[in-house]
Order: structure tokens, then C-alpha cells, then sequence
């Protein structure tokens, strides 16, 4: 065979290799082996993990009761953590469940997202304030006031900061602008009732505590509250009228005795009631 022939040949044979080759890949990708069902399923499992639960699975949620919600809600902020309404309940829930302190975190971050929203503003500053942080909530509330100012919610938190501030003034005048949208709302009378006994009027603190405890919706922590105003004046008689069947006879003796021990010679019931109003 010449040297011509046997260079024919060889490139006939490599092209029959390399074709053959080709050949083997591409049946090789034809014939790769479908997923099975089950790895389907677990395809599918993972893409509808992420996905946010319907309209419909988190009204049933919001039914439920408190731990329920705290671990739907903690599913639903762990797939999106910036999604609006998966933040705001979770920071909600959470605080509901006595963790403020991861509330606080929760609602923070997500208003790095919205800033100076009321909701989310309402929450971060009650477990702030929760937390002994009245400052912090105290610079959120202030972001947030232009967009609260028709809302008595708001009003009424900025009040209670400043009350723990010791601006008691300015957080009576909060108190009545909230009043203001919400008239004769007992939740805003009992923390204005509140200013007045730490600013030392429990007169008048008690006044406006009876006025919140005739109200639709007042539950027994006012009626408390008007027993502490009571008992600050040594109005011994009245506490126990004053909590009919709302609070328990043990808790109404504990906090009569209470408010007793309280005095001594040095301290009379003048001086544990302030000023007289």
C-alpha cells in the first residue's frame, strides 16, 4: 500500500472514531435516565417550601392559638424575611409570647425596609419599652409620628415612652390627642390615669379611672389600676368595691395588704398619695 492510500485510510478510520464517538455522546444525553416519582416529589416539596402559604392558610393561622401562630409565622419569615407581612406578624406573635427582646429584633429590621411605619413601629417600641429601652423606642416613635397622627395607637405609646421618661406633662397632652381620635377609649383614660399617679395625683388618676372602667372593652388591668389609685390614698374600703367579680378576692387582699405595709412613721398616706387633687 503506498504512503498516499495508508494516509486515506487512516483519516477514513478517524473520521468513523470520531463519528462514533459523537454518536456515544449524543446517546448518551437521549438516553440519561429520567427522575424518578419520588425525586419529583422532593423537587416539588422543596419549591413549595419556599413559597409563602396562601391567603387562606394564614387567616386559619391567625385563628390559632399563640404557639401555633409564633411557629407559622417563624416558617413564613424564615422563607422571605423581608416580606412585609410575614415580619410584622412574627414581631407581633413574638412579643405576644413574652419574647420582646426578639420582637424588638424582628420589627428593627424590617423597618430598615419601611421606615416610619406605624405598625411595625408600634411593636419595635412596646417590647423596647418591654425591655427597659424607652430611648430606643423613644427615636422610633419619633420617625414614625408623622405618619401616626391620626392614629390614637401611636399617640398613646409616645405617651407611655415619655412616662417612663418622666415627661409626664407632655405625656398627659399625648394621651388627650389620642383621647381626641378615640374618644372615651379606656386603654388611653388608664394610661393617662397612670401619668397621674406618677406625677403624684391619685385623685385624679382615680377619677379618670372610673370614667375608663364604665367604658365597652375595659378589662380587669383597669380595674387594677383603679385599685392601685385606690389603695395609694388608703382607701382601704373601696378597693374591694371597686373590683366586684373582676379580679379574685386573693389578689384584692394581696394588694390591700400590700399598699398597708407601705405604711410606716415616716411615711404617711399623704406622702405615698402626693399632693392632694
Amino acid at each position: 500500500m503506498s504512503a498516499s492510500q495508508k494516509s486515506t485510510s487512516y483519516k477514513s478510520a478517524g473520521r468513523v472514531i470520531a463519528g462514533a464517538s459523537l454518536l456515544a455522546l449524543l446517546t448518551g444525553c437521549i438516553t440519561a435516565e429520567a427522575p424518578t416519582t419520588q425525586e419529583l416529589a422532593t423537587i416539588d416539596k422543596a419549591t413549595v417550601t419556599l413559597m409563602p402559604a396562601s391567603a387562606a392558610e394564614r387567616a386559619m393561622a391567625d385563628k390559632q392559638d399563640m404557639l401555633t401562630q409564633a411557629k407559622f409565622w417563624a416558617t413564613e419569615y424564615d422563607k422571605n424575611p423581608n416580606e412585609y407581612e410575614a415580619a410584622l406578624k412574627y414581631a407581633r406573635v413574638l412579643r405576644g409570647i413574652g419574647s420582646s427582646p426578639r420582637a424588638a429584633e424582628v420589627a428593627q429590621q424590617a423597618l430598615t425596609l419601611k421606615q416610619g411605619d406605624v405598625d411595625l413601629t408600634l411593636i419595635y417600641a412596646q417590647a423596647s419599652l418591654d425591655v427597659g429601652k424607652a430611648e430606643d423606642a423613644a427615636y422610633a416613635l419619633a420617625r414614625a409620628e408623622a405618619n401616626g397622627q391620626t392614629d390614637w395607637r401611636l399617640l398613646s405609646i409616645i405617651g407611655v415612652t415619655m412616662d417612663t421618661l418622666d415627661q409626664h406633662g407632655p405625656a398627659q397632652d399625648y394621651y388627650r390627642k389620642a383621647l381626641a381620635i378615640s374618644p372615651d377609649n379606656p386603654k388611653v383614660l388608664s394610661n393617662l390615669a397612670l401619668s397621674y399617679v406618677l406625677e403624684g395625683k391619685p385623685a385624679l388618676a382615680e377619677q379618670t379611672l372610673r370614667q375608663a372602667v364604665s367604658q365597652p372593652g375595659a378589662d380587669s388591668r383597669i380595674t387594677q389600676n383603679l385599685i392601685l389609685a385606690l389603695g395609694v390614698q388608703g382607701k382601704f374600703e373601696e378597693v374591694e368595691t371597686a373590683a366586684g367579680t373582676d379580679l379574685p378576692k386573693a389578689m384584692v387582699d394581696a394588694n390591700r395588704d400590700y399598699f398597708r405595709s407601705l405604711l410606716n412613721a415616716s411615711r404617711t398616706w399623704e406622702t405615698l398619695r402626693g399632693s392632694k387633687n
